[in-house]
């Protein structure tokens, strides 16, 4: 939830992706056709509103979920779980003591797609993961309560490609959300 919510935070993050307005044109160029590994998996939205765009091949979260989901924390996700998969797409939970690290991983097994807060990109501590990442797609504001209202945070997918490091030559495009 964002900084501003007036909902309790809920505990783990655990967010559902329920709003359709995340999935934006341009982000739907980029994965269109792809396979990817879902490490966040919750309960399947996310993998709901991809499914005419893209395959998901691996599921996991750190709570149980459905059946075809794994068990395990994402921080246990590697390049022999993920071999069929062409990304990783995935809702993380926001708290940096706890995404920082899983972008670390995430990045090293495969080229990653996240959902994040548009006003990630602004925060001191997270410099050094602009520097790599490669594109960011806007979404502008959603909503994550089934009540339908928006939030009061915009919403970005950022695209942090595999093997990427701060100091490398990455060019970071940012893309409105008619582009």
């Amino acid at each position: 939830m964002g900084k501003r919510s007036e909902f309790e935070r809920v505990e783990k993050d655990f967010y559902a992706t329920i709003d359709p307005n995340a999935i934006v044109p341009t982000f739907i160029e980029r994965i269109r056709g792809k396979t990817y590994a879902e490490p966040c998996y919750g309960d399947g939205d996310l993998e709901d509103m991809l499914r005419e765009i893209a395959k998901c091949r691996w599921r996991s979260d750190i709570r149980e979920t459905v059946l075809s989901s794994v068990q395990m924390d994402a921080m246990e996700i590697d390049e022999t779980l993920t071999y069929d998969c062409d990304l990783i797409i995935t809702n993380p939970p926001y708290k940096k003591e706890v995404l920082l690290p899983m972008i670390d991983q995430f990045q090293y097994v495969k080229p990653t797609w996240l959902l994040l807060p548009a006003d990630m990109m602004h925060n001191k501590y997270f410099g050094p993961y602009i520097k790599r990442c490669q594109e960011i797609i806007s979404v502008g504001r959603l909503y994550w309560q089934e009540n339908k209202v928006r939030g009061k945070d915009n919403y970005c997918w950022y695209f942090f490609p595999k093997g990427g490091e701060e100091g490398s030559d990455i060019q970071c495009k940012f893309r409105g959300r008619d582009d």
